[in-house]
């Protein structure tokens, strides 16, 4: 049975869309398709699985590259590395749309944010900003078309950001939760020692041992809400709202607190007080699904007497086709959820808040998406790293954002401030890292 394929918008609808939302870059002034010689490529079909090829920079662009070079999806450049040759609006578009990865959805099922169900994948992809690198190349290039500069012509470039939100999965330690994070402790541990690596099962061994057994209390938010304040930092906190009645795959898959409890509802005003927003955490069962999302936002509009419109969706369940437009339907404006579950990095292959684009009005969503790019167990739970090579990826994925002028959201659960966890010290150094280059966004 030959795979289905999702139709591109006209080549006037991409470029379009794409000066739209890289208009991060051209403040002052916008660019416009008639700014720049770009080819049509007019590809046939766009399928995955995604593979990337590298475009080398004429001299006066190198660095907005890596090594000189951009890395493009093949159908942009027709495998030929001929920056001239290249049609620079389908480059960004297929980037930022993801639009192998919405193609292979179509034919198979979402793959609900976990990368490693997207065979053959090039993940190169998922490293670097591309699309930010080439809005800086169009930029550079429209003004030596224009002979002007390009602050002057565009504006200065803006103010990197990177915004800290916070999932409240759990206030305090459930048998759900014993439940889940120790098998995954236990399945670590027999991981390592397929690998061989006595010492680290041992390790994880004993930390399913602790977790299952131990008592230590996870309300952290008081110390959490200092540290942040010292450092500039104002969060979003995504506070789970359902009050249906609890299925047994919703008492194992979803937060376990009421947010009307007392003890929530003065958290949730404390948060208001130090500046931080209060967003939803949509549940397990709610990523495709506009009356849940409502039903729950209101929820917490109500009981909050708070204008609700941020979230990002619980376990990062999502579908193309579906959330953005269940979310819209719900009445939320602004979304982090795209990220990917096992492993950092751009899944967009952008650091940019954007309206993307919806396939089936073949226009760009109402809502506001920002990529998260960093979360907490992409550091200790699918990834076995020292406290230096966590300092080490932290840093790559903040300075990727600094050199781009991006935009980008990263999540650190409160519950993993735990000794239970023992995730502080990677959340101090990351907080730490946003004070000292300045990008907390507020």
């Amino acid at each position: 049975m030959p795979n289905k394929t999702l139709p591109l918008p006209s080549n006037e609808y991409i470029q379009a869309h794409v000066c739209i939302a890289l208009s991060h870059y051209w403040s002052k002034c916008s660019l416009t398709p008639s700014m720049l010689p770009i080819v049509d490529a007019q590809p046939q079909i766009i399928a995955g699985p995604l593979k990337l090829y590298a475009v080398s920079l004429p001299d006066w662009a190198l660095k907005h590259g890596v090594d000189g070079k951009l890395l493009i999806p093949i159908e942009a450049c027709n495998g030929i590395d001929n920056w001239q040759l290249v049609d620079w609006w389908l480059a960004v578009f297929l980037l930022l749309e993801c639009w192998h990865e919405r193609t292979w959805e179509l034919n198979h099922e979402p793959i609900h944010s976990y990368s490693f169900r997207l065979d053959g994948w090039d993940t190169r992809v998922w490293d670097r900003a591309w699309v930010n690198r080439i809005a800086l190349f169009l930029r550079a290039w429209a003004a030596r078309e224009q002979t002007k500069d390009a602050d002057q012509l565009f504006g200065p470039l803006p103010v990197a950001e990177v915004l800290m939100t916070h999932d409240v999965d759990a206030i305090c330690k459930t048998l759900p939760i014993r439940f889940k994070q120790g098998a995954f402790n236990l399945f670590n541990a027999g991981r390592h020692l397929v690998h061989a690596d006595v010492r680290m099962a041992v390790k994880k061994f004993k930390n399913a041992a602790h977790f299952l057994l131990g008592r230590e209390d996870w309300w952290t938010f008081n110390s959490l809400l200092v540290q942040e304040e010292q450092v500039g930092i104002h969060a979003h906190f995504h506070f789970y709202a359902d009050n249906r009645k609890k299925t047994l795959k919703r008492w194992l898959f979803d937060p376990d607190y009421d947010i009307r409890d007392v003890r929530v509802q003065k958290l949730m005003q404390q948060i208001k007080s130090h500046g931080g927003v209060v967003g939803l955490h949509p549940t397990y069962d709610a990523w495709d699904a506009p009356d849940i999302i409502r039903q729950q936002r209101e929820h917490l509009a109500t009981t909050t007497n708070q204008l609700v419109t941020a979230c990002r969706q619980h376990w990062l369940r999502f579908s193309w086709k579906s959330t953005w437009s269940a979310q819209e339907k719900a009445g939320i404006e602004y979304d982090t959820t795209l990220m990917f579950n096992d492993r950092s990095g751009f899944r967009a292959s952008a650091a940019l808040a954007w309206q993307p684009w919806n396939q089936d009005s073949q226009q760009a969503h109402c809502l506001t998406q920002l990529p998260t790019v960093l979360m907490d167990s992409h550091l200790y739970d699918y990834q076995t790293l020292s406290e230096s090579e966590r300092r080490t990826s932290i840093c790559h994925w903040i300075e990727e954002v600094c050199a781009v002028h991006g935009q980008i959201a990263v999540l650190w659960h409160p519950h993993t401030l735990t000794n239970d966890y023992g995730w502080s010290e990677g959340f101090r150094y990351l907080i730490s890292s946003m004070k000292d280059t300045k990008i907390c966004s507020n």
